[in-house]
Parts: structure tokens; sequence; C-alpha cells
């Protein structure tokens, strides 16, 4: 599998472009659509997929600027793609809606090679990627270096997140997790910051 990691948007946010076996991925497009375009056309890559981890405008804003018609995502998440106060984009007086159809995502599937991992509680569809073999992890907003995602907008629940993070912390812990926002690190670091172990 390889990886390249562009920081976009004014949140900052991670967007992952992902080559494996199964295809190309591009995991959160945040922002800047140009510039996804041109890193993928420099390396030779054309999209299979775009998957969001969470219908959260920060991690769409170029996905209908990229190519193919689909974009998959949590199925809980799916109502936030056309509604600009649930994905916060109207909140942040640019209303967003996300023009490409949904394939929706269930804890539990494998999606080109990844198993998907339902792991509510920022959103009520938040999903996480997660790598058996490669022990590597896309956590989106659930999960950071030395943090986790917030649960005070529409549909977030600090009880959901907080099964959610003890559901990662039971993963490999050499596991890499590549989070939305931020830098690397891995599940036993944020398991013993977490539970001092």
């Amino acid at each position: 599998m390889e990886i390249v990691q562009l920081t976009l948007g004014a949140l900052g946010t991670n967007c992952y472009l992902v080559k494996r076996e199964e295809g190309v991925l591009v995991i959160d497009p945040a922002a800047e659509p140009e510039r996804i375009a041109s890193k993928l056309a420099s390396l030779g890559w054309k999209p299979d997929a775009v998957v969001l981890t969470h219908a959260h405008f920060d991690h769409m804003l170029a996905a209908n600027d990229l190519p193919g018609d689909t974009i998959a995502l949590g199925e809980a998440d799916v109502p936030l793609l056309t509604d600009p106060m649930c994905n916060l984009s109207g909140l942040w007086n640019s209303p967003f809606v996300c023009k490409r159809a949904p394939q929706p995502l269930r804890d539990g599937q494998t999606f080109m090679g990844f198993e998907v991992l339902g792991t509510p509680g920022h959103t009520k569809g938040g999903i996480c990627l997660y790598d058996w073999q490669e022990k590597t992890l896309f956590s989106g907003d659930t999960l950071f270096c030395a943090g986790f995602g917030r649960t005070d907008f529409p549909g977030g629940d600090e009880d959901e997140l907080m099964q959610s993070l003890d559901r990662l912390f039971g993963l490999p812990g050499e596991s890499r997790v590549l989070p939305g926002h931020g830098g690397e690190t891995t599940i036993e670091a944020e398991r013993n910051r977490r539970w001092g172990r």
C-alpha cells in the first residue's frame, strides 16, 4: 500500500491518496481539488473511489470536483451530504451540498481491502478504515494524536465516542494511525495516553 498525505483547507484537514491492489482511494478530499488532481496526475494514479470518514464539510469540499460519480461513507452520515447545517458548512456561511451519489458503508464490511469500522460519536455515521495486513488505520476525526473528535456538533455523542475509542484501542498496538487532523500516531501511544498503560 502506498500512501500520500495532503493537508488541505482552512482547518488543516488530512486528505489521503491511497494506492493498493484493489485500486486508488481518495480519503477525505477536504478542499483544493486542483491540488488533489495535480498530485494524483504526478503519481499517475486515477481514483477508483472517494471515501469520507464522516460527512463534515472540511472533509469533503473537493468531492464534487474529483472524477467519478459516487462517494462512500458511513450509512448514518448519508443525510449530511445534502444538509449544510448538519455538515457544518452552513455555520461557516458557505453552504456546501455534495452532488455525488452516496454508497453507504456498514460496520464490518470490506471496502477495497479495508475493514470498515463503525465509530460513531463525532458523527452518527463516522467510520474508520483498517488494513489488518499492514496494520494501518485511517481514523478520521474519531482519534487524533493526543486527542479525539469533539461531540458538541449535531449528531455527536460523547458516550458513543468513548465506546468507539475503546474499540479502536483493541486493535494491535503497533497499528499506524493516520488521523483527519494533525500528525500520525500509533494505537499503543494513544491507548497509553488514555488508559495510562
